[in-house]
């Protein structure tokens, strides 16, 4: 799609990776083997992650966290790596990925690379869900980009439904997969330690995919930029295989779980996924539809319809980031336009009884777990938002599987995060 452009291009597009975890180190590998663009500074607050990705990948990268020889080290074309992600904002690059998965830092590095006008593509969906329509907006008045990042589910998601709507279909459910089995919303690091370690992966990270907490954010990112509210808090959830995903989430009336159209969702025991539910007005459309689907989802073309599923059954996260950063420099268009407020929370719940004193701990921790719920419900019952929850203590009794408000807990109201959310809510009023 874009190939022509990235070989023809004089100077590559230069990138700047924040985070060199699995999903930064991912971007990094990824990078190195295209045309036409090239990761040209990488941060982490364990620089020799940073120093490491960018040598394995053939580069000789200038250590350095002070400004003046991190610029000299690009003008002479050579990649930075460093501590400070701060540093990475004021560089001359053109695009920033964010992969830390920290709100307060996802927040304010999007925030400082905007005001420097670089684009940002969005790994930190934790931070996009705090403060994302805030940061969309500053980002269109600086003549830049903000968006999700390709690859990532929100992306897969937002991709399938630009193509359904372009092709006139009404998007009836927008979703993903899920694997959540019985009790694992109260899993912790040690629940699943065993199975993150084997597979390399941080055993806090892993547990926020085990106890539910990913998906639910992921989702409430989605209903963010498509505008679609979960129908009820954490979403129905059911299981469904992925034939059936056209006739289970439907309207009631069509023999389906819904009570409205235009909901996000998401279907237990499959592979993880974007898809969509999709009704057509036309009988010529039904009939066309029905032809189409019957050979490989079964059954005959007078059993489906007047909804279909559409499946995606596969999301290469970190390798498909590329494509929104170019997407970004070559089109200025986000992959999925966030537009006006919030629609969707990610709210706090409790994965044990808590007691006063008792630390929270975030995403994957053994404090709480996200549900995702709609936004005026959440405000109106002053239910604290998941990103402040990764610090903090609670200062009164909460049962256990019961939401968290702000009156419930002691957390930090002056850091930047807060001062950004707090500034959305009045420009969104």
């Amino acid at each position: 799609m874009y190939l022509n452009e990235l070989r023809s291009r004089a100077e590559p597009i230069r990138v700047g990776v924040v985070g060199i975890g699995r999903m930064g180190r991912g971007v990094v590998d990824q990078v190195a083997t295209m045309p036409g663009m090239r990761v040209m500074a990488a941060a982490d607050v364990d620089i020799g992650r940073a120093e490491a990705c960018l040598r394995q990948n053939g580069a000789e990268p200038v250590v350095t966290d002070r400004l003046g020889p991190a610029q000299d080290a690009l003008r002479r074309g050579r990649p930075v790596a460093t501590a400070d992600a701060g540093l990475l904002t004021q560089l001359e690059l053109d695009a920033l990925v964010e992969a830390t998965g920290l709100p307060e830092v996802g927040a304010r590095v999007a925030a400082d690379a905007i005001e420097n006008h670089l684009h940002v593509v969005m790994l930190n969906v934790e931070a996009d869900i705090v403060v994302g329509p805030i940061l969309a907006d500053r980002a269109r008045r600086a003549g830049v980009v903000y968006t999700l990042a390709a690859g990532d589910q929100p992306g897969a998601i937002f991709e399938l439904a630009e193509w359904a709507q372009t092709l006139g279909f009404r998007v009836v459910c927008a979703g993903r997969g899920t694997v959540l089995y019985r009790d694992d919303h109260h899993a912790t690091p040690d629940t699943y330690r065993e199975q993150a370690e084997r597979n390399q992966n941080n055993p806090k990270m892993y547990c926020s995919f085990r106890d539910g907490t990913k998906s639910q954010t992921e989702m409430a990112a989605v209903s963010n930029v498509l505008r679609m509210a979960p129908e009820v808090r954490g979403m129905h959830e059911p299981h469904c295989r992925w034939q059936d995903l056209g006739r289970v989430f439907s309207l009631q009336k069509d023999g389906g779980i819904l009570q409205s159209e235009g909901v996000v969702d998401m279907a237990n025991a499959i592979d993880p996924s974007g898809r969509y539910v999709h009704e057509d007005k036309v009988a010529g459309v039904r009939s066309s539809m029905g032809s189409l689907f019957e050979p490989g989802f079964g059954g005959t073309a007078q059993q489906w319809g007047p909804n279909w599923g559409l499946f995606r059954p596969y999301h290469l996260a970190c390798v498909e980031v590329p494509m929104s950063v170019a997407r970004a420099v070559f089109q200025g268009r986000p992959t999925g336009d966030m537009r006006g407020r919030m629609v969707a929370e990610l709210i706090a719940v409790a994965k044990r009884d808590l007691k006063p004193g008792d630390e929270l701990d975030g995403a994957g921790g053994y404090a709480v777990y996200g549900l995702s719920e709609r936004y005026e419900v959440a405000r109106d019952q002053r239910l604290l938002p998941f990103g402040f929850a990764y610090g903090g203590r609670v200062k009164r009794a909460v049962a256990r599987d019961q939401a968290l408000s702000w009156d419930d807990v002691e957390v930090e109201r002056s850091g930047f995060l807060h001062e950004l959310r707090e500034e959305q809510d009045r420009l969104f009023a």
